[in-house]
């Protein structure tokens, strides 16, 4: 028979501790991820943004914020990527 045991509440400064000295890696809960650059990449000093206006539809917008999320960014991130990617394209 398994051992049945309650688990004890744990306060907010054991939890803090808890996750100070606990990996998520080792708990299995994220993996590591190796990350790489392109051998041409170069830092570059972005120069100050302008808020720009666009009118989308509702479930286009919809659709961006699912796809942003799902890559761990703000949707206006995802945008700015997209439109940047495109110039570049352009530019070939």
């Amino acid at each position: 028979m398994k051992n049945m045991h309650k688990k004890k509440k744990m306060t907010e400064e054991e939890l803090r501790d808890w996750y100070d000295k606990t990996s998520m890696v080792d708990q299995g809960i994220v993996r590591p991820v190796k990350v790489t650059f392109a051998k041409d990449f170069k830092a570059r000093v972005v120069g100050p943004r302008r808020l720009v206006a666009l009118r989308l539809e509702a479930d286009t917008l919809e659709k961006i914020k699912v796809l942003a999320v799902q890559k761990g960014l703000n949707y206006s991130t995802l945008m700015r990527m997209w439109i940047t990617e495109r110039l570049r394209q352009e530019k070939a």
